[in-house]
This record gives structure tokens, C-alpha cells and sequence, in this order.
């Protein structure tokens, strides 16, 4: 361990739940408004989320059963058969992939159906007593859609990711609504969210290790995540510190997403410090400090691009403001950011806002 370098470190306690995200739900209409110059449909709002519906289809106060974007319904289910015409096969299924649309000028993101078309859920619901943080997804048999990983970042896999280890998905903003009140006037740190591939680099119990986003994976000649690792001398230099940590952050550049930062080659850019001892994030400070150590010791790391620190009620405290100010540029100036990412400075607590741009354009991510 470099001398000094951490004494000031303290407890942080595990960052908040938000990050196992829920593909199917039992929500509440909380407002029903008109769409200009449309007769036959409207829009309903559920929490954080705008969803097109038809005319008279739900009133405020009504449950339903809200299926997120990116939710795979499968079409052997005749309740989903009404969107035959958008059917895809994906995993040697037949069904379709709910996404971020525009209709009659109006986002449209996921889709509500009454809950008594679903007996088997309306059953079960009755004696829930914490009804909204089920996820019902199993039940329906309904998955969550994931492009095709490019051959270099798949690999060989190793083992299942690390269960000392948290997984990197940020829980969207939309599903919510309680944090912009509960965390108003309290720092977060916001950073842009690159658009690229989840990657871990790990060092415990004298073990190193490199992830994707599900997998631990074997070092291969052909893949890019253990080659990124090895040319930034991340394993080697995580190994001196003394500690049990992992680094998580995003891959990006030729061959991942279609390399919208222009890049030449490939890099990792971190977001994240993982205690593996704690069980807990690092918060801001500790984590910087991390990344200075390694750097001192001949590591190469980059940081995904800090926007700003600021308390939530500089976006006027509402999902509106957070939602537009995910629009932007990203790491390259000439283009549109895939969106941001907010972290608590204790570390305590984190959630991203992607770009409604951003998923109208790329439908294929």
C-alpha cells in the first residue's frame, strides 16, 4: 500500500439498491394528458415514465402492469399478440422488443396493460405487501433484450461474474421519483455516460481478474477487455496497492457501438471503485485517490468526463430537468452523449438519465 495514502478513509455503507433493474411492474396511473392534435390516443404518466395509450384506455388512480424498454414479450402470450406487426426473433424466440418511440410528437417509452388481464399477477398481488418492488418479469416469462456482443469483447468465459463483486447497471431515474425529494440540496457528482461495453479489472486474495458485464472471462489473445487491461498495466498495479478493489468502467472505441467517439483503438475509461473488503463503492474522494495511486505506479487510467458536482435542485429538482440534461455532447465534442450518470459523493447512492435522443436514434442498443 502506498504510505498514507488512504488514511483518511472511512465506512461508507453499500450503495442503495438501484440497480437491479425491474422489467415488470405494478404501478399507478398518476395523470392522464391530452396530445396535441391527436383524437384517437393520449399519454400516460407512471411515476417517471411516459407512455402512449389509447383514448379512455386508463384513468388516473388505475392500476396497471407497466413493462419497461427493452422488455422482450414473447408473442406465443395472446396478450401481446396486438403488436404482431413489430415482431423480431431474438434468442430463437419470437416477440417484441419494447423501446423508446415518438408518437404524434409525443415520447413513448414501455407499455401499460390493466392488471386484470394478468389473474396470475392480480392473485398474487393481494397479499404483496410491497406490490411496486416486485419484479414480475419471471412470472410472464419475459427477458430483458441485449444487443449482440462483438467477438472481441465476448470471449472465453472463465465463471460466472464475481459474487464479492457488485454488477455496474445504474437504475434510470425514471423509476425514481422518490430521490430527487429525498437527496435535495446534497452533492452529486455527474459524468457523461460513454456509450460503449461494461468492463470490470479486479484484484482480490492475490487473484486478478477481468469481466464483461455477465462474465468473468479467460485471457485469450483475441479479446479486447483482457488486451486494454494488459497495455494500461491495470492488473500489475492494482495488485501493489495493498487491497482488495475492483475497477469498473465502460470499454469503448473501434468495433463496440460503432465507435462513436471516433476513436483509434480501444480504451477504458473507469467510473467506479469497488471495495471488495467493505462491500461498498468508494465514494468520490477515496476513488480519485485510488486512481491517482495507480497512476503514480505506472498504470494507465482514464475517467469517464466529469460534467460537474452540484446538488440535485440545480436541475429544478424535477425529472424534466434531469431528463434534458442528459442531452449534450459526450467525450467527443461532435457527439451526442448516450447520457449521464449521477453519483452521491459518498458513494451511497447512484442512477443514470439516458438521452431520449440518444434511444430514438440507436433502437438497435
Amino acid at each position: 500500500m502506498v504510505p498514507g495514502l488512504f488514511s483518511f478513509c472511512v465506512t461508507i455503507n453499500h450503495r442503495e439498491k438501484t440497480t437491479m433493474r425491474k422489467l415488470v411492474t405494478v404501478r399507478t396511473v398518476d395523470f392522464v394528458r391530452p396530445i396535441p392534435g391527436a383524437d384517437a390516443i393520449e399519454c400516460a404518466v407512471v411515476e417517471g415514465w411516459s407512455v402512449v395509450i389509447k383514448k379512455g384506455e386508463f384513468a388516473v388512480g388505475d392500476r396497471c402492469v407497466f413493462f419497461e424498454i427493452d422488455a422482450f414479450l414473447p408473442l406465443d402470450d395472446p396478450r401481446f399478440a396486438f403488436l404482431e406487426k413489430a415482431a423480431i426473433t431474438w434468442n430463437e424466440q419470437r416477440g417484441v422488443r419494447l423501446r423508446t418511440m415518438k408518437l404524434r410528437g409525443q415520447i413513448s417509452q414501455g407499455l401499460i396493460l390493466p392488471l386484470s388481464q394478468f389473474p396470475e399477477i392480480d392473485a398474487l398481488a393481494l397479499a404483496d405487501p410491497d406490490l411496486r418492488h416486485r419484479d414480475w418479469a419471471e412470472l410472464l416469462g419475459i427477458g430483458k433484450w441485449e444487443p449482440v456482443i462483438p467477438a472481441c469483447l465476448s470471449g472465453e468465459v472463465e465463471g460466472p461474474f464475481p459474487s464479492f463483486i457488485s454488477k455496474t447497471d445504474q437504475e434510470r431515474i425514471q423509476n425514481l421519483p422518490e430521490v430527487l425529494a429525498a437527496n435535495d440540496g446534497l452533492a452529486f457528482e455527474v459524468t457523461v455516460k460513454l456509450d460503449g461495453s461494461s468492463m470490470t479489472v479486479f484484484h482480490n486474495a492475490g487473484a486478478v481478474g477481468v469481466c464483461g458485464r455477465n462474465w468473468q472471462l479467460r485471457e485469450t489473445p483475441g479479446n479486447s477487455l483482457w488486451r486494454v487491461a494488459r497495455e494500461d498495466r491495470l492488473l500489475e498495479v492494482l495488485a501493489t496497492l495493498g487491497r482488495n478493489l475492483a475497477l469498473q468502467g465502460e470499454i469503448i472505441g473501434e468495433g463496440i457501438q460503432g465507435n462513436p467517439e471516433k476513436l483509434r483503438g480501444q480504451q477504458f475509461h473507469v467510473f467506479d471503485v469497488f471495495d471488495i473488503d467493505r462491500g461498498a463503492y468508494c465514494g468520490m474522494d477515496e476513488r480519485n485517490a485510488v486512481i491517482d495511486a495507480l497512476r503514480v505506479l505506472g498504470a494507465t487510467v482514464r475517467s469517464v468526463p466529469l460534467l460537474e458536482v452540484a446538488a440535485l435542485d440545480r436541475f429544478d429538482g424535477s425529472m424534466a430537468g434531469v431528463l434534458a440534461y442528459a442531452e449534450g455532447p459526450s467525450l467527443n465534442p461532435g457527439t451526442s452523449r448516450e447520457g449521464v450518470v449521477f453519483k452521491r459523493l459518498d458513494g451511497g447512492l447512484s442512477f443514470k438519465a439516458i438521452s431520449n435522443t440518444y434511444l430514438l436514434k440507436h433502437a438497435d442498443r
